[in-house]
């Protein structure tokens, strides 16, 4: 068991009303990441709206936000087709009166050498990773802009710097978010719109455990100086810092969280 310290809850550091009257949407939002998110900013006085492909793990999560005593909003979305995005932002609008932090953590992956990637499975992670961060981020920016401001944040992966030997395809799509959300700053400061990227490490969640072949081998322990793997409470804090008013001379960044895995390697 490593020594290394567990990631206090959001509510030890953080007052109870940071989020208040505000609305959050997390794509990917019943499960893993999102999750933990999504209970985290509603903790916190959010109304937080949750979105993936299936309605299966987002009622639970929804029923859970609403026991916090703030609304919550499910809706089903296919981030990979921008008219389903939009209907998304417009369900969202309707029943939550906006958004004005969206975190783009709709994500895929799975084991494969590069060789023999299909073209559909390029496509099928690509398109989950960086166009469903590409069509929420200008669906829900249009709505930003036209309401004076917001807070984008995506959910990178350290596998974007450096290649990502078997999945290339998830390293290609994490490092085009990069890039998106570093021009989106750039881009959108003029109308009040903040973006950076948060990049987690090897985070123990079923999707990554499953895009692992089942479990997380213990041989990579050795890769990280914390000896623990990532949790998704671990991504918490600095994710509500950053949708946060304390980050407000933030945008463009490029944030690890990753218990130095990214860091080089002892040669000896």
């Amino acid at each position: 068991m490593s020594d290394w310290p567990v990631t206090p809850p959001s509510t030890d550091l953080f007052r109870e009303d940071l989020f208040e009257s505000e609305c959050v949407l997390i794509t990917g939002g019943g499960t893993g990441i999102g999750e933990e998110l999504a209970l985290a900013f509603a903790d916190h006085g959010a109304d937080v709206a949750i979105a993936s492909r299936s309605m299966e793990h987002l009622e639970p999560v929804a029923e859970a936000i609403e026991e916090r005593g703030v609304d919550a909003c499910a809706t089903t979305v296919d981030v990979r087709e921008y008219e389903e995005v939009e209907a998304m932002r417009d369900t969202v609008v309707e029943e939550l009166g906006g958004v004005d932090v969206l975190v783009n953590n709709a994500g895929a992956n799975f084991l494969s050498p590069t060789e023999s990637l299909s073209p559909n499975g390029w496509r099928a992670v690509v398109g989950t990773i960086l166009d469903g961060t590409a069509y929420c981020t200008l669906a829900v920016g249009e709505h930003m802009m036209a309401e004076d401001g917001g807070v984008v944040l995506s959910m990178g992966a350290t596998n974007s710097v450096g290649g990502a030997p078997y999945h290339a395809h998830s390293g290609a799509g994490k490092a085009g978010v990069h890039n998106l959300m570093q021009t989106v700053a750039n881009e959108w400061a003029a109308h009040g719109i903040r973006a950076n990227t948060v990049a987690p490490g090897i985070v123990e969640t079923e999707g990554v455990a499953e895009a692992a072949g089942g479990q997380l081998p213990e041989s990579m322990l050795e890769t990280i100086p914390a000896d623990r793997f990532g949790e998704a409470a671990d991504c918490v804090p600095l994710t509500l810092f950053l949708a946060s008013p304390a980050a407000a001379y933030v945008t463009g960044g490029y944030f690890v969280v990753d218990g130095g895995h990214a860091l080089p390697t002892v040669p000896y």
